[in-house]
Formats: structure tokens, sequence, C-alpha cells
């Protein structure tokens, strides 16, 4: 279950946000596909390079050039992730549906709006010893650009009574709707707030630097990356204090 809410989480936070001015693939060009090796990188005592990859990721997207399918494979673990989306007649997302190969049921996210912009998602997952519940509400400027959305997560162990997370995450967008920063409280733990800032070029992110509480640097990640002939990266390639640590290396199926 822990897994699970570490991926899912991780998806929301960096899977979906919008770039203006392209298809709803976030690309150039129409697609069928996209396969992603997330490799990373270390070296040994002689400074000889190490290369493993952890995790493949496939996209499969649908004539609307929405994505349909998403599966993500941990070969550390060799666990499974898969997500079904579901549209309602507008060609909005109405639910999600994720499945992950060690749990026998499924996180549910629901979709509303109101008129034609999201509202919220939300989704709640009782196990007999876990609970889980996630509510994410949007917020829009005078223009209908996104302003900010603020989510909620709490993470109970029910059968001693735990709270295991309880936090606020607060995502600001920028006038193109990219990520500008993001906002993350700990409610039952002090001391463990953070701030992440974004960069970019373009659309694409080339900087990340995340702040503790009493606004110090503790990260900072730097993002290059190799452009196919459509201008979609196919090399992404993350340092971190300057040293190469993360590779992922894109397959892009064009329709």
């Amino acid at each position: 279950m822990k897994r699970l809410l570490t991926l899912f989480l991780t998806f929301l936070l960096f899977g979906c946000t919008k770039e203006l001015k392209k298809p709803k693939n976030g690309l150039t060009k129409s697609i069928n596909e996209i396969i992603e090796y997330t490799i990373q990188i270390q070296k040994d005592s002689v400074e000889n390079e190490i290369r493993d990859t952890l995790l493949i990721t496939t996209k499969k997207y649908g004539k609307n050039d929405n994505i349909v399918n998403q599966t993500r494979k941990t070969l550390f673990d060799n666990q499974q992730m898969q997500i079904d989306y579901i549209y309602n007649s507008s060609n909005r997302l109405k639910k999600e549906i994720v499945k992950m190969s060690t749990d026998s049921l499924p996180l549910i996210v629901n979709y509303i709006y109101k008129d034609t912009l999201l509202y919220q998602s939300s989704s709640i997952v009782n196990y007999i010893k876990e609970k889980f519940e996630q509510v994410e509400t949007h917020y829009y400027r005078n223009d209908n650009t996104k302003q900010k959305s603020i989510m909620t997560q709490i993470y109970v162990d029910t059968e001693f009574k735990d709270t295991i997370r309880n936090s606020l995450i607060k995502t600001y967008f920028d006038k193109g709707e990219r990520v500008d920063s993001i906002l993350s409280i700990n409610l039952n733990r002090q001391g463990q707030n953070r701030k992440t800032l974004y960069e970019y070029d373009g659309n694409n992110v080339i900087g990340l630097k995340e702040f503790n509480q009493m606004d110090s640097l503790i990260s900072s990640k730097s993002y290059e990356y190799k452009m196919d002939k459509f201008d979609n990266w196919i090399e992404k390639k993350i340092f971190e204090i300057g040293l190469l640590k993360t590779e992922i290396i894109r397959e892009i199926k064009y329709k």
C-alpha cells in the first residue's frame, strides 16, 4: 500500500503539468505510445559508472490525444502499477483506476467539473487495516487559467489508530499553467515542511530547488535534454550538485 501511494503521488505531482499550444499529450504531434526508461547512475570506488534501470513506464494514447492507459514497472522489486483513464462525453477526464500488483483493491480517482473547468479530484481507499483519503481542489484566475491547487492527504493505520500521514500540498501555477512552486506541509510532524521551486526553458523544466521551512536549500537539481526532429525530448538527464544521477530515455511512437 505504501508503495502504491508513493508512486501515485509522484504521478499526480509531476505527471500532469499542463503545457499550452500543444496536443493533449503534451508533445508537438499526435502519438500512439510513449515508453520511458528511468535509469539510476552511480559510480563505484574507482569511478566506474554503474547504470541500473529502475522503472519502465508505458503510456498509451487514444484518437483524441488523451492518455488512456499507463503502466509502471519497478524492476528492483518486480512490482507493477497500472492506471486506466476514463473520459466523459465532453472528452474530459472523469475517472482514474489505479491498480497495484501487490493490492487486491484499486484506487479510484474521481474528477468533478464546474462548467468546463476541473474543480476537484478525490479518492478514498479503505483496506482492513489502512485508510487513505486524498482531495485536490483547483482555483483559477479571471481568465480561467489555473492559479493554484490545494491537496489534502490523510493516511491512517486503522488497526493501531495511528495517522501516518496528514499533509497539505499547495501547488502554484504561472500564467502559462506550468507548476511554479509547491509547498508541502506536514500537519502531524513538525519541521518537515518543504518548498520546491521550478525553473523552465520554454516548456521543459531545467532546474528544481527544494527548501526546508527555515528557507535553507536542501536539494538542487538541473535538467538537460536531447530533442528529436519534432522538438520533443527523447533523453532527459538529471543532475544533483553537478553530478549526473538519473537519465530518462524516451521512445515516442508517432501516428
